[in-house]
């Protein structure tokens, strides 16, 4: 009669089915390892197509809008506006006067023209 031991200490006879001592159902060993196997190969991850593609490249852009910037429209509306108001103040009081809102635009224009990423 061969005998294995349960996970109580206690030894069980091959033909019974269950513990003698704590009465838990005897598992063929073989079985649980195959089940293990089993579950393992269905609970696996493998990521989705999305995440293994490539990312595209980068698109950049003066006249798209982007997450900082504004479209070609706003862009013209500040631009002809300030420009307007630079140069009619240059022609009637002069350079020296108006220098601070010729900086000013500069940098308006600078910021609103400047390539921002679209995509």
């Amino acid at each position: 009669m061969d005998m294995s031991t349960c996970s109580c200490g206690a030894r069980i006879p091959e033909d019974a089915g269950w513990c003698p001592v704590c009465l838990k159902s005897v598992v063929d060993q073989g079985d649980l390892l195959e089940e293990l196997h089993e579950t393992f190969r269905k609970t696996t991850w493998t990521p989705p197509e999305a995440l293994l593609t490539p990312s595209p490249p980068p698109i950049h852009s003066r006249w798209r809008a982007g997450p900082r910037s504004f479209g070609l429209r706003v862009k013209l509306a500040l631009t002809i506006p300030s420009v307007a108001i630079s140069v009619f103040g240059v022609k009637y009081f002069g350079f020296f006067f108006v220098a601070p809102l010729i900086i000013v635009t500069a940098l308006l224009m600078r910021a609103t023209w400047t390539r921002e990423r679209v995509h």
